[in-house]
Order: structure tokens, then sequence, then C-alpha cells
């Protein structure tokens, strides 16, 4: 790794910034900011760049060139390219997509293992239950069950509820799985959370392997909130997470920086493991790292040399695939 990536990811943040002001910056175009972060120290080809500014936009790309900036005068240390730039912002793209994969699997097998348990012990609607809930201070039932109703009236040319809506009037809303199909993954999560029954919790949670529900709780809001930042197009390189999973220590996943993609991405390989696609995810990270090496991913990212020996990675073979 070289000396300026090391300062990218190492350079002190600028806390005092003085009193507040009105906001009286400029809009450049893309030509005119090429010159200005020429003017910066920035080695800067417009053929190349042009492209960039115009589609993807400064603001966007600048979450790929800030760390190297000096906070004070804004000039970039040492010798920065804007390839530098366009090579972090590929990388960051394609981890965005593998993630979302990864993601998308974990979310789909938490609504039908949730659907399949409580359906069976408390029947096909039973999200409508209130004494099924204890909700935190400041929730009621009634506010669960209208977000609810605002996520299924805005798929409701769907044919599934366009179906449901025009065979049956009541209940009002379509049966659980019909349902997991239009709630939001934060949604589910403030289920899980909130089922008051701890047998319950714990039946759902030991199928993807965790005993502990508090654990798999914060596991879920981290998952969620995840898929979110990618499906929005949110960097993770350079950036701390802003919910992080809590340590399950009975299965060796205990972390220091806690604040970076490694923490998640190791829960994301355990989870991935009991649901049968684990080495595919470590694949996927280890073939995206061998193509972009000049990428700082222990300090951008959080990963240790030895990322694969870790838990959650390395044990995978010998943790037990969810049950069908």
């Amino acid at each position: 790794m070289t000396n300026e990536a090391q300062a990218a990811y190492s350079a002190p943040t600028r806390t005092d910034r003085g009193p507040r002001k009105a906001f009286d910056k400029p809009h450049l175009e893309p030509e005119a900011l090429i010159v200005k972060l020429r003017g910066q120290g920035m080695v800067i080809d417009a053929k190349t760049a042009l492209p960039y500014l115009r589609q993807i936009g400064g603001y966007r790309l600048k979450g790929y060139w800030y760390q190297w900036q000096d906070a004070e005068t804004r000039r970039f240390r040492g010798h920065v390219h804007f390839d530098q730039v366009i090579r972090r912002y590929e990388f960051d793209r394609e981890l965005r997509r593998i993630t979302s994969d990864a993601l998308e699997r974990i979310e789909l097998a938490v609504r039908t293992v949730m659907s399949n348990v409580l359906s069976r012990r408390e029947g096909p609607h039973w999200f409508m239950k209130e004494d099924l809930f204890t909700w935190p201070q400041g929730w009621r039932h009634q506010t669960f069950l209208e977000k609810v109703r605002d996520e299924i009236d805005r798929v409701r040319k769907k044919p599934f509820i366009a179906h449901y809506r025009a065979t049956y009037d009541s209940p009002e809303f379509p049966p659980s799985w019909v349902v997991s199909e239009c709630l939001s993954f934060g949604s589910w999560t403030h289920a899980y959370k909130g089922l008051a029954n701890g047998e319950y919790r714990k039946e759902i949670s030991r199928r993807f392997g965790v005993e502990a529900c508090a654990v798999f709780d914060t596991w879920l809001h981290a998952f969620a909130v995840l898929r979110n930042t990618v499906a929005h197009h949110g960097r993770l390189l350079g950036a701390q997470t802003s919910v992080t999973p809590g340590d399950y220590r009975k299965r060796g996943l205990s972390f220091n920086r806690r604040r970076t993609f490694f923490v998640t991405a190791s829960v994301i390989s355990y989870i991935g493991a009991r649901l049968g696609y684990g080495r595919s995810w470590e694949g996927d990270l280890q073939s995206l790292m061998e193509r972009f090496p000049d990428i700082p991913v222990e300090l951008g990212l959080g990963f240790p040399p030895n990322w694969r020996e870790q838990p959650g990675w390395a044990s995978q073979s010998s943790i037990p695939r969810l049950a069908q």
C-alpha cells in the first residue's frame, strides 16, 4: 500500500469549522470542476474524467477523493490521479452489487422463516394480533398495521394483491405469505423485535444459527440499514457503518473495529453459510479484491490480511445449513 493510500484513510477529521454561515458555493459545470481539481493538485485527463463527472456527478465522486485532500488547504496530498478515483468508484459499485445480492437472499429467508413459523403457530394473519407484540415506547400496534397498509397500498396493482381484494372481503389484509411480498426488510425487522413470545423469537433465530435473540435483533437491523445503503447507491469504501451487528461470542464473532464493513460482511458470511451460499459470498469478495489489488481494503473496509481465516469465514464448513 502506498503512503498516499494510507494517508487517504488516516487523515484527521476536521471538527472545528467555526461559526455557521450562509451557503454561497456556486454551481460548477464539469469543465470548471476539472480546472478547480487541477488547481488543487490532482492530475486529471479531461477526456477520461468528463463522462464520469457528467453521468455520476462531482459531488458523489468527491466521496472517493476527499480523503486525499488537506482539510485546511483542500490541496491533494502526494500524487493523486483521477484514474485512482475511478478505480475506487468502480470497486465500490461492484461491492454494492454483490452485497445487494447477498442481502436479498437473507431478506427472503427471513421473510419466509418468520411467515412459516408464526403462521403455523398463530395462523396466517398473526401480524394482526396485538397481544403477540410488545412494541417500544411511542409505538402502538396500530402504527405497525398502518405501516403494513401503506406498503400493501404501494403495490396494490400487483396481481396477488388485486386478486385478494377482489376475492375476499375480510380480513382487510392478505395472509402472511402474501404480505411478505410487500413489506420492506425494515418492517420485518421491527416485527421480529416486537414479538413478545421469546420462544417464537428463538425458534426463528435458531434457523439462522443464532441462539441469542438480542444478537439476532442487531443483525437484522444492521442488514436492513445496509440494504437501504446499497439500494440508494451509498458509499461503502471508506465509510463508517451507522449500525453495527452485535457480537456473537458463542461462535467467535467478536470485533474491535466495530464500525467497518468487515463486521457486517462477517455476519453475512455466517448467515450465508446457513443458507448455503456463504462460500459464494466469500468467493465474490475475494475475486473483487483480486481485480482491484490497489484498493486498501484494510483501511477502507476493515478487512485484515487474513480475513478469510477469521470467525464466520473459515468456520463455515462446520455450520449446519438452514433446515428446509
